[in-house]
């Protein structure tokens, strides 16, 4: 058992977002493809006494028992009855509220990472049942690669692989509810059946290969209530990318591109225009699994 541990916690993208209805136990039913990205944060993880203690330096991220990574420490602790402790220590790179995930892979992380801190056997089943019990988007970050996720999107299942090189994020700095974003959606009408399928087909043949179809139903709900997020996408077409789609609920627009030139000359452009603009790539299954621990 090692005394402090060092992980990347990745992001990730939805390829697709089907809102299907609203359950019986007031969750939507979805069908989404998520792809994880090369973004990380960063969590370290030290041994404490008996103290489960998280510290961010993002100040807009909670450091109580409200953090997502503070209740996975817990409930993995509670699961396997360890009194061990630990100190989370998260180093943010990926955009609070961004529709990226970031809250829910530093849990995915810390959990992993804690199996390994704290020398315990816990199985895959029960690792993915204790991540879908702290959020929906927790478990494809204890998978990676490319995934169709179902149900409230915890219940997960890995497809065929989609990889790009040159896929721009870009956020225009405002942070977006996704219980809102659903609450407004709930109020229109939705006839369309779901896009994971047909896109689950295509992925084989290569994403470049593509005239990309995607689609992220809440684009319909936050877009007109957040136009500095549509002005992102425009202008992320604009410059070439194919597609651009809001990631998750937002506030994050991703475009893919054909080339690495075009890449830059769009995140430049967003850059200049004050937004937040990274350039990323797919991260694989494999990879996501080798590389996790630092």
């Amino acid at each position: 058992m090692t005394s402090s541990l060092q992980l990347r916690s990745f992001a990730k993208i939805n390829w697709t977002l089907d809102v299907l209805y609203k359950r019986d136990d007031g969750f939507h039913e979805l069908r989404t493809i998520y792809q994880t990205v090369s973004l990380h944060d960063t969590i370290k993880l030290n041994s404490t006494s008996g103290e489960i203690q998280v510290i961010c330096d993002d100040p807009r991220v909670p450091a109580g028992e409200t953090n997502l990574a503070h209740k996975a420490a817990i409930a993995l602790r509670e699961a396997t009855g360890t009194g061990a402790g630990v100190r989370i220590e998260i180093q943010k790179r990926i955009p609070v509220a961004g529709g990226l995930g970031g809250g829910s892979s530093n849990a995915a992380a810390t959990l992993m990472g804690l199996v390994r801190l704290w020398g315990l056997k816990v199985a895959e089943v029960e690792l993915l049942e204790l991540g879908a019990g702290l959020g929906s988007d927790v478990p494809l970050f204890l998978i990676g690669g490319t995934l169709l996720g179902v149900g409230r999107g915890e219940e997960v299942y890995p497809i065929e692989q989609c990889e790009s090189r040159d896929i721009a994020l870009v956020n225009p700095g405002v942070e977006v509810s996704t219980a809102e974003a659903y609450t407004r959606l709930s109020r229109l009408t939705m006839h369309r059946g779901a896009l994971t399928m047909p896109f689950a087909l295509l992925a084989a043949k290569g994403i470049r290969e593509l005239p990309l179809r995607v689609r992220n139903d809440l684009e319909d709900a936050v877009l007109p209530a957040h136009p500095e997020i549509a002005e992102v996408k425009r202008r992320l077409l604009s410059t070439g990318a194919r597609p651009a789609l809001m990631s998750g609920s937002g506030a994050t627009v991703y475009g893919v591109f054909d080339n690495s030139v075009t890449l830059k000359q769009a995140l430049a452009e967003m850059r200049g225009l004050g937004f937040w603009a990274e350039g990323v790539r797919t991260i694989n299954r494999q990879e996501y699994q080798r590389t996790i621990f630092e």
